[in-house]
């Protein structure tokens, strides 16, 4: 492992950091994504009503989003890698009990378990970046890393609408608590320590407070934030909603449904690809706000389409709001982390928890709103798009 701020110093190595690093960060959307296929048919299992399973994405919101507060700042105390095992380990047990739920209260509990320990791979796969990385570098590395937001919307779908159709919805928690056990080998194989600056008092309550707090009310940091949560909010409210208006309304097959988010995944993964090589050449404000402004133009189009259900009028713009979405995404996370090396994990820690507690809220409201339209969708795409440029703009983190 490289000295802090310095890249591995071999193009191979380099490669396989990242590379980890990325599948770490994709744990937190791989588990939401893996069983989308699956809700209408955990709602004929378990003899609960939509919103009942839509719930499920909510209690696992809660967890990813509440963990994170105390994991970062652990990671900061005793280091990061005795955290990334151990809520590693957590996630295979959780994802046993989701497999193993008689009853959608369980199914609650149970998730809520996994989202608190699956946050881990993402808060310590940004952290590391951030010991490791300086400069614009880090935004190259936000944007490879960004592709595991792509990636796992992509083949978490597909891989899970097929499981769901030959094996049924509790085979994909199980193949979920593989792939973990599948990461923890590799971490002790490719990963050492990356925190050299231990804070032996980084949990004490008046310090931790003083710690978010001064976050909160950090201009810099919480303006670039902003886009983030909101775009993320966004991503997460069609997550909920997606499965119900595809396979429920247009009578879609789970596994026809995984295939169609190839469309809007290559959007964001484009607009990654894009914002990664214009790291260091274009001003990051000037990317973020392009990014604001794709994405709203997107709601917009959604909610003009909205008067008649169809693929290409939800998924279309949807990829136009992704394609925003990826260009503003690498950007937003250098740019509100690069000013806080002391603290990274909780710097880290404290930007999930407002991007999955901002993701808890909406999917809620979007399962109330549920109206076998794709209006609700489309409206807080809207909102939530220009909400973050208002914010983002009124805040200037850039000065």
């Amino acid at each position: 492992m490289a000295e802090p701020g310095t890249a591995p110093a071999s193009g191979r190595s380099h490669l396989a950091l990242i590379s980890l690093l990325t599948a770490l960060v994709g744990v937190g959307p791989l588990s939401i994504s893996f069983y989308i296929p699956s809700l209408p048919a955990i709602g004929v299992a378990l003899e609960a009503s939509p919103a009942a399973v839509q719930a499920t994405i909510t209690w696992y919101l809660v967890g990813f989003a509440s963990a994170q507060l105390f994991l970062g700042p652990l990671s900061d105390m005793i280091g990061r890698m005795p955290v990334l095992f151990g809520g590693l380990a957590a996630y295979v047990l959780a994802s046993l009990a989701c497999a193993m739920a008689p009853s959608v209260e369980v199914l609650w509990v149970a998730r809520l378990a996994q989202g608190a320990a699956a946050c881990t791979g993402p808060v310590l796969g940004r952290a590391i970046v951030r010991d490791l990385f300086e400069g614009p570098d880090i935004a190259r590395a936000f944007a490879f890393i960004g592709t595991a937001i792509a990636l796992a919307p992509a083949i978490g779908p597909i891989a899970g609408g097929v499981i769901q159709v030959w094996l049924g919805w509790q085979a994909n928690f199980l193949v979920l608590s593989l792939f973990a056990l599948a990461l923890i080998a590799l971490a002790r194989a490719r990963l050492s320590e990356s925190n050299h600056r231990r804070i032996a008092d980084a949990l004490r309550p008046g310090r931790l407070f003083r710690i978010y707090r001064d976050l909160l009310i950090n201009r810099r940091y919480m303006g670039n934030i902003v886009p983030g949560v909101g775009a993320f909010a966004g991503l997460l409210t069609f997550t909920a909603s997606a499965p119900y208006l595809f396979v429920r309304e247009m009578g879609l097959g789970a596994d026809t449904f995984g295939l169609l988010t190839l469309f809007h995944v290559s959007g964001y993964a484009a607009g990654a690809f894009v914002s990664g090589r214009l790291a260091g050449r274009v001003a990051p404000q000037r990317v973020i706000v392009a990014g604001l402004v794709l994405s709203g133009v997107a709601g917009v189009a959604m909610l003009a389409l909205a008067d008649a259900l169809s693929v290409v009028r939800v998924i279309g713009p949807f990829t136009l709001y992704t394609f925003g979405f990826g260009l503003l995404l690498p950007s937003s996370m250098a740019a509100a982390l690069q000013p806080f090396p002391r603290v990274a994990g909780s710097a880290s820690a404290l930007m999930g928890f407002l991007q999955f507690a901002a993701s808890a809220s909406t999917s809620l409201l979007a399962a109330v709103a549920y109206d076998a339209t794709a209006k609700p969708l489309a409206s807080f795409l809207c909102v939530t798009s220009l909400v973050g440029l208002v914010l983002y703009l009124a805040a200037r983190p850039w000065r």
